[in-house]
């Protein structure tokens, strides 16, 4: 089979400086955290990032000022061994580039539609700054032969460790030649996108609006085993909503029981964490509301077709201004009080993501908040290379 990666050729941030480069997602960051990584003026985040309004003078700066301190070390065709640790996870991965035509010709499944407003400015920022700072994590069917491989090169130190801000321990093995072309060989199977749906599709849009031919870009592979699965609360802002009303609708319809927690956080599939008016409950779907279909039966798909659509109206979750989503990271993520009504479903399995994925359908878009999630500025490559 033909091999689905290829060995990269760019930057990756050189040990001393890397926790100053690379900057964690924001979800994983308190307030305090992120405005220390704001001031930092070598964060990759910070400068180039897309919440910073860069454009490709601001990312040649940065690039600059990487080069001057000595931040940003070159490397020509290889591949990263990845090692994330946190206090109770750890997952060892892949960092290669990928042919963004597996994406479009269906190597690399998606599982989540895209929102039309992301998408739009993600290619925009990557035409305006030419850069690729943060990779797309993809997930792959656990086999032992790529674990005891990704292994082997681990058995000496690591080429770079560090802590990142949010207290992530990771260390990075650079794997050349014939090594880094058999590490990417060893991966045939599909592979599914964990998170980046959005930059893949907008690498997709740019290389066919620019008439790139073969374009690639960088991305982290972790087997199935390797992952974690958090849910994405929904928020609904919407003053015309009759709260009072929504209440009675989700009582005549489902179980609804009072939480005295502010977060109120489902135990089980098919029960959903629900704020409105100042108080929590949580709701349970009754057996005879659940699809017999698997993918109907997802918790983020019975929120939406039961609950969003047919209670607020919600049509499509996509472009609806007045859905927020929100990673159930920590309690600390949340306000539910800041939305009229806000829900939070259970998790989806790992494996019922993929099971989607194989199917061809999508779900919702912010499903599924998978770690690890890769931090920005790992390795940095231009697009135009």
């Amino acid at each position: 089979m033909t091999a689905l990666l290829a060995p990269f050729t760019g930057f990756v941030p050189v040990a001393e400086f890397a926790s100053r480069v690379v900057g964690p997602s924001r979800s994983m960051l308190s307030a305090e955290q992120q405005q220390s990584s704001r001031d930092d003026e070598l964060s990759f985040r910070s400068s180039v990032g897309r919440g910073a309004g860069a454009d490709h003078t601001n990312a040649m700066e940065w690039m600059r000022r990487c080069h001057d301190a000595g931040a940003l070390a070159a490397v020509e065709s290889v591949v990263l061994v990845h090692r994330l640790e946190r206090v109770d996870y750890r997952a060892t991965g892949l960092i290669a580039e990928v042919s963004v035509a597996a994406y479009d010709t269906g190597l690399i499944k998606r599982h989540e539609t895209t929102i039309a407003k992301t998408e739009r400015k993600m290619v925009d920022y990557m035409q305006s700054t030419r850069l690729y700072g943060n990779p797309v994590a993809l997930a792959h069917h656990e086999h032992p032969e790529v674990a005891v491989a990704l292994s082997a090169h681990t058995q000496r130190p690591p080429d770079v460790e560090f802590d990142a801000i949010d207290g992530t321990h990771h260390s990075m093995w650079i794997v050349e030649g014939a090594d880094a072309e058999a590490l990417c060989s060893s991966f045939s199977d599909v592979l599914y996108i964990t998170d980046g749906h959005h930059r893949l599709a907008a690498a997709s849009t740019l290389a066919a609006v620019e008439g790139r031919s073969d374009p690639h870009l960088p991305v982290g592979l972790f087997a199935e085993n390797e992952l974690e699965l958090w849910a994405y609360a929904r928020g609904v802002r919407d003053a015309s909503i009759d709260t009072g009303e929504v209440l009675k609708v989700l009582r005549r319809h489902f179980s609804l029981e009072d939480s005295e927690l502010a977060v109120p956080r489902p135990t089980r599939p098919h029960e959903l964490g629900v704020r409105i008016d100042g108080r929590s409950y949580i709701l349970t779907v009754p057996d005879d509301r659940i699809p017999v279909d698997t993918y109907d039966k997802l918790d983020v798909n019975l929120l939406q077709d039961l609950i969003l659509e047919p209670v607020l109206g919600v049509t499509n979750p996509r472009t609806d201004a007045r859905l927020s989503f929100i990673a159930d990271t920590s309690d600390a993520a949340h306000d539910p009080d800041e939305f009229d009504v806000w829900f939070l479903p259970y998790p989806t399995a790992v494996r019922d993501v993929m099971a989607v994925a194989d199917m061809g359908r999508a779900m919702p878009p912010k499903s599924t908040f998978f770690l690890p999630k890769l931090p920005s500025g790992l390795i940095v490559r231009t697009i135009d290379q």
